[in-house]
């Protein structure tokens, strides 16, 4: 299982970074291997929302379910994937001043496909938690402070 938390201050109030985060249909204008984003009707402040995730060698299918409390927090877990067993995560937002500061912790357990290694499916894991961690959050600041 590979798991990851990162913090990162965003010039925008917690409340219009929330915006950008609950804008799940346009995720795939701005954070990486997002190909499309199709969310759900939000009940009592929480959707399902579909995400079609370009891998490079494969793109990947899956269902989270969001509950969002606006303005300070955003959390999923996995509902179905093809690839994952485990998908939970939360954005924690505070604010500093005029500003954010984001937390972004995320937990991801891959399912294991026959004949697959499990330095590879640890390889992956690390991949998204490790290095498309990193560039998720940075399109999330961009795109919040652009407005």
């Amino acid at each position: 299982m590979a798991s990851a938390s990162h913090s990162i201050e965003i010039a925008v109030p917690p409340d219009a970074f929330h915006r950008v985060i609950q804008d799940y249909a346009r995720y795939p204008e701005f954070v990486p291997g997002i190909k499309a984003c199709r969310p759900g009707a939000e009940r009592a402040g929480v959707r399902e929302v579909e995400y079609e995730l370009d891998l490079g060698i494969k793109r990947v299918r899956y269902v989270l379910r969001h509950e969002e409390l606006r303005p300070s927090r955003v959390s999923w877990s996995l509902v179905s994937g093809e690839l994952m067993k485990v998908s939970n995560g939360s954005w924690e937002l505070a604010a500093e001043g005029g500003r954010t500061r984001a937390r972004y912790s995320v937990e991801v357990h891959l399912a294991k496909p026959p004949l697959v290694p499990r330095a590879v499916m640890e390889r992956v894991g690390d991949e998204l938690t490790k290095v498309q961690l990193p560039r998720t959050l940075q399109a999330f600041k961009e795109r919040a402070e652009r407005g």
